[in-house]
């Protein structure tokens, strides 16, 4: 289990109550969230690395790959997800922000790392081209694309768009054609080869 993005390392102990022989390795791109996981879970391996840049990790490295609270702050999305898809041998599991029409949309998220907010720091929130998204998703080659979504306005510290698609995505390796799964509110984009 390799989880790109694990911040101080949270998931490890809920990926391990569901397989408790997991090897969980954790990839943050912050030292400081690196040392704090390290610390909390001392039986799993923590590697400081960009998400969106060369993962330090072999092609297949992992069973399942997770990529879970960052891809809709990441402006590098469109490199970041073959290079998850590299290092999966199975499954990668993922979330995004989407939206129907063409284009990122980019608006901002307060950031508040201790005490209040300071009325300056935000950091970028995405919400991608469905289209675009489901046809990079195709171009990779899975067997099989599962995706979740609803729809509904951002947090409250999101400014600069009223609402998106909260979506989740299951893509996994295997034989044969292309089998999606899409349980979104626009539904599979048409003219997106299946």
């Amino acid at each position: 289990m390799l989880d790109v993005g694990c911040g101080a390392g949270g998931f490890a102990e809920i990926w391990r109550h569901y397989n408790a022989g997991l090897h969980y390795t954790g990839i943050d791109a912050s030292d400081s969230l690196v040392s704090v996981a390290r610390r909390l879970h001392p039986d799993a391996e923590f590697v400081r690395a960009d998400g969106a840049e060369p993962l330090p990790v072999k092609d297949g490295a992992a069973d399942v790959v997770a990529a879970l609270g960052w891809l809709h702050l990441e402006p590098r999305w469109r490199q970041a997800i073959p290079e998850l898809w590299r290092a999966a041998s199975g499954a990668l599991f993922f979330d995004m922000r989407l939206h129907e029409a063409g284009g990122d949309l980019e608006g901002a998220q307060r950031l508040a790392l201790s005490g209040e907010w300071d009325g300056s720091t935000t950091i970028p929130y995405l919400a991608a081209s469905w289209r675009e998204v489901a046809g990079r998703l195709a171009d990779l080659a899975p067997s099989r694309i599962r995706v979740y979504g609803y729809e509904g306005p951002p947090a409250d510290t999101v400014s600069g768009m009223s609402s998106v698609c909260f979506a989740t995505f299951v893509l996994e390796r295997g034989e044969g054609p292309l089998e999606v799964e899409c349980e979104l509110p626009y539904g599979w984009p048409e003219g997106v080869s299946v």
